[in-house]
This record gives structure tokens, sequence and C-alpha cells, in this order.
């Protein structure tokens, strides 16, 4: 009777140990940069597996992917772009190893910034994920491709759909309620690469870039950011572990502004935007406590 017993369970637990393994099938994902890569995950969570095109910390401009990239994007069902361009360099050679792949165009309705990328040709600003309103925006998105493509969870992405939806509108609540806080003469910002035009758009804040089209800047430039800086009363100066900091350095010595890191392609987008609000908000209070807040 014991041997029956040990045979019975030992084969239920057989049978629920396969639904469970056919249940929970992923959906292998690729995005252009982690922030992406963080959103779907958010929304597919234990059904999809994701990762971006992009590494961590790396400079879209110089990007090149390793054989060990290609071969794990060989793999992919689905690739969410957002449309910019940004991946232009890249895909042909991602498509190249994966032909059956489907690209996805993730933010079909954003309003894009253009930016001169060489001084000549026009390119659209890819970097959306810094403003967490446009990433609220791109969701419905993400939410109708996982659900067409395993319907079995819709009811699952959906409800981690409306998760993360409120706290992306929860997250812009309080970051529209922090800049109406900070002086309006305190309201911009230098950084070396101009990455958070978005944020700086939708907040209602001004965005001025170290680089110069894409380059570094000259002498003359950096003299005339300095000027700048001393105009708008700056006194923080963002770096991005991508780029050099030798000139945002130049820069904060003038101004006597404090350096803070930030990393636009940070895989937590949201605490990321907010830690560069707090920063900025920080900032103007303590100059404001020293000089009087003018609102």
């Amino acid at each position: 009777m014991n041997k029956l017993l040990a045979f019975l369970l030992l084969f239920v637990l057989g049978c629920a140990s396969f639904s469970f393994a056919e249940d929970n099938k992923v959906m292998k994902i690729a995005t252009s940069v982690p922030p992406y890569a963080k959103l779907v995950k958010d929304i597919g969570g234990v059904y999809v597996d994701v990762n971006s095109i992009l590494p961590p910390s790396a400079d879209p401009h110089t990007y090149e992917p390793k054989p060990a990239a290609l071969k794990e994007f060989s793999q992919v069902q689905l690739y969410f772009s957002d449309g910019s361009g940004m991946d232009k360099a890249w895909l042909p050679r991602f498509k190249g190893v994966n032909k059956n792949m489907k690209v996805v165009n993730l933010a079909p309705s954003v309003k894009w910034i253009e930016e001169n990328g060489d001084g000549h040709d026009h390119e659209l600003d890819p970097h959306v994920w810094t403003s967490p309103w446009q990433m609220r925006q791109i969701l419905n998105t993400v939410l109708k491709v996982l659900s067409e493509e395993d319907p079995a969870h819709k009811s699952y992405f959906m409800e981690k759909f409306a998760s993360l939806s409120s706290r992306l509108d929860k997250l812009d609540k309080k970051m529209r309620f922090e800049v109406i806080r900070i002086p309006r003469d305190q309201r911009s910002f230098i950084v070396f690469h101009p990455a958070y035009g978005y944020f700086a758009r939708d907040y209602k804040m001004e965005q001025i870039a170290v680089q110069v089209n894409g380059k570094e800047p000259k002498p003359k430039d950096l003299q005339k950011l300095i000027r700048i800086g001393k105009e708008r009363n700056i006194h923080i100066v963002f770096v991005q572990p991508q780029f050099n900091k030798r000139s945002a350095e130049t820069i904060a010595k003038e101004l006597d502004a404090v350096i803070v890191e930030t990393d636009p392609m940070a895989y937590n987008y949201m605490q990321n935007s907010s830690n560069l609000l707090n920063a900025i908000s920080d900032y103007a209070q303590k100059s404001g406590a020293k000089n009087g807040v003018k609102k």
C-alpha cells in the first residue's frame, strides 16, 4: 500500500511539474536599451526573458555587437525598437542571424525631439525613456503585443500592466509637484550628453548640453556654457558613465558647481529620473536658502 501511494504521489507530482513547465514557457524578447527591457519585463513578468541590445554603460554611438550578443539574439522572438533610428546601425546584423524575429515599434505615437547629430544630419533624440510621462504613453503597445503573442496569459499581463501604470502615474505626479517647488530661475541643468530632452520638455525644465553636435566642446563652446551657467544660476553638472568627464569638470569648477553622476541608460529608469530631479531640487533649495527663493 505504501509503495502504491508513493507511486501515485510521484505520478501526480510529475504531472504537475510538466503542467507547470508548459504553463511557464517564456518568450525570448530583446529591446534596444536597458530601460525598455525593464519596462517589458515589468509587464511580461515570468513569461518573458528580456535582454537589451545595448549593454549597461555602453556608448550607443560607438557600440559594436560582439559574437556572443549575436548568438543570443538568434533565439529572440520579438524585438522592441522605439523607431527613433538609434539602432539602425546594429539592427541589420541582428536581423542577419534571426530572419524569423518580429520587429515591433515600441513608440508609434511619440512626439519626437530632433537633435543635430553631426552638424548636418538631423536625427531624432531617442532618449524617450528618461521621461516617466513618455514611458506611460508606450505601455499599451507592450501590453497589446505580449497579449497577441501569448493570449493564454493576457489577464496576467493586464494585471502587471495596471501595476506599472499606477507606479508611473504616481512618479509623474510626484515629479510635477517637485518641479513646482523649484524656483523658476533654477530649473535649468547642465549635462554632458543631451539625454534628458524629453525629461526637460515634459516637466518644464531646461537641459543644457556640454556636447556640441555629438562632439567634445571647443574652448569657445566651454566659455559659452560657463557664461550660460552663471546666468542661469546653475550649481549642479551631471555626468554620464558612457562619456568623458573632463569638460564637465572644467565647467563645474568655473561655476563652483557639484558634479553628480547620472546614467540615462540605467535599467531602473524610474529611479534614475527620480534621482535626477531630486538632485536638482536639493541644490535649488540649498541655493534658495542662501539667496532667497523666487517662484
